[in-house]
């Protein structure tokens, strides 16, 4: 049986509404987005838990996390209505009917990862499943790949950042001690410090972010070169997205190339993404990127997060022009470090904050979601980077040997998530619409070697093997 604890007073945010009633028109036919936890075990399939080792963490997610408890219900109007998570009778909900075993017979990680897609595919949400938004999907490989637990949770309960945090709950050290918070404190919020200004700099600061808020739906749209010519504008959703795993990148390494640029890991992340488009639209003699140059248009919608010690959806997302058509690692890093030191500094996040759940509420519900799906309609890509555990943990008493996160978006998604010292990064992609999007890990991998030459830094061997495979036509 399983006992519920205190009960969510704080009424779910607009942010939550919007995720529950669809953020886009109809028209654009976009799944309802989940959040994709992959906690991978390698070995033998004696190391991948069992539905019986989860039954209990299932007991207490529900016991400790009203959200996942609960229902979203909601009733639709032209505007957006009273909305509540409508809780469940505890007592008749089934733990083992929140959890799927899926047996695989694969020798390869691709093949792991196909089986992935397959399953993050299916809609929480049908009424005549009638449980909470979220469930354990066990990968149970009996061949040589490792297997996987996929921790699915509609974006409706909670951002990425919220849902790791929920997973510090259900993962253990390996001596069996908690897991600590492991987000940094440069992730928390940085609004008092701002605050603490003079006044003629903070409203400066005020009126910057309002100008820069209200010009949002303005914003020109990117080139469309030739990764984004079939994704720019305003598509349907097309139901084919295919994971690409990118090989996981040493963080000592990453950390050594941010203290020798001078700039943060996200710069570093985000000049290795730029660096990897402009490689893509080179190889494919791209007439966009020759005509433009370096004033060749390419965003990234990078999600801005407001961490809570809740299930919540407390994020944003901020445009940022990734400067592709630059050809020096070093000039290709500054602008993207000005913006998001701009980011840190300014009130501008909180501000999109504000829009979000103080004047979206009162606008009718068509031009909201036109509105966002104009936004993103004009960015190449959405980018995120969750801080994971800084060393190996276990879950259910089973060693972790990797994670990750899989998100499916309008857009092709990147993921970053740190974890035992090492980055993983995982893609989402229409492969239809990008014909050789399947080039990305190892583009990718070529613009962290360029980087780490233009600063002196040494790079390692995994990662030099890593960009190689892509002269094998691996």
């Amino acid at each position: 049986m399983v006992k519920r604890g205190k009960r969510e007073s704080r009424r779910p945010s607009f942010t939550t509404q919007l995720m529950v009633q669809g953020t886009f028109p109809r028209s654009v036919n976009l799944q309802p987005p989940t959040i994709n936890a992959l906690i991978s075990f390698e070995g033998s399939q004696e190391n991948c838990p069992t539905e019986g080792d989860l039954v209990p963490i299932v007991e207490h997610l529900c016991g400790h996390h009203p959200r996942l408890s609960g229902i979203p219900t909601s009733s639709v109007s032209s505007r957006f209505s009273n909305f509540h998570f409508e809780p469940c009778d505890i007592n008749s909900i089934d733990p083992k009917d929140m959890i799927r075993t899926v047996e695989l017979d694969c020798d390869s990680l691709d093949d792991v990862i196909a089986a992935v897609d397959e399953e993050v595919n299916l809609c929480l949400r049908h009424e005549e499943r009638n449980l909470p938004w979220w469930e354990f999907v066990i990968l149970s490989n009996r061949g040589k790949a490792e297997s996987i637990v996929i921790f699915r949770v509609d974006h409706a309960i909670g951002d990425g950042i919220s849902v790791g945090k929920v997973c510090t709950s259900i993962l253990t050290n390996l001596n069996g001690s908690p897991v600590q918070d492991f987000l940094p404190k440069g992730m928390k919020s940085n609004k008092d410090s701002v605050l603490r200004q003079s006044k003629l700099a903070l409203a400066w600061k005020l009126m910057c972010g309002m100008t820069k808020v209200v010009m949002l739906p303005f914003i020109r749209s990117d080139h469309k070169t030739a990764f984004g010519k079939n994704i720019l504008g305003k598509r349907p959703y097309s139901g084919n997205r295919k994971s690409f795993i990118f090989d996981p990148i040493p963080l000592p390494f990453l950390k050594e190339i941010k203290n020798a640029a001078g700039c943060t890991l996200n710069d570093v992340l985000l000049a290795a993404l730029s660096q990897s488009l402009h490689d893509y639209c080179a190889t494919q003699n791209c007439p966009i990127l020759k005509k433009h140059g370096k004033n060749t248009r390419c965003k990234v919608m990078m999600t801005v997060a407001f961490p809570s010690d809740e299930l919540r959806n407390r994020f944003c997302s901020i445009p940022l022009n990734l400067g592709i058509g630059e050809k020096v690692p070093r000039e290709r890093i500054a602008p993207i470090r000005r913006s998001t030191s701009d980011l840190k500094t300014s009130l501008y996040p909180h501000y999109s904050m504000a829009l979000q759940n103080r004047i979206m509420p009162i606008l009718p519900s068509v031009f909201v979601k036109s509105s966002i799906q104009e936004a993103f309609a004009k960015a190449y890509i959405c980018f995120s980077n969750v801080p994971g555990p800084a060393e190996q943990v276990q879950f259910v008493g089973k060693k972790v040997s990797c994670c990750r996160v899989h998100v499916c978006a309008s857009t092709p998604n990147i993921t970053a998530l740190s974890y035992n010292n090492n980055m993983n990064i995982l893609l989402t992609a229409d492969d239809e619409a990008i014909s050789h999007v399947h080039l990305m890990p190892a583009l990718y991998m070529q613009g962290l070697l360029k980087i780490a030459a233009e600063f002196g830094v040494t790079v390692p061997e995994l990662v030099v093997q890593a960009a190689a495979r892509k002269e094998n036509g691996q």
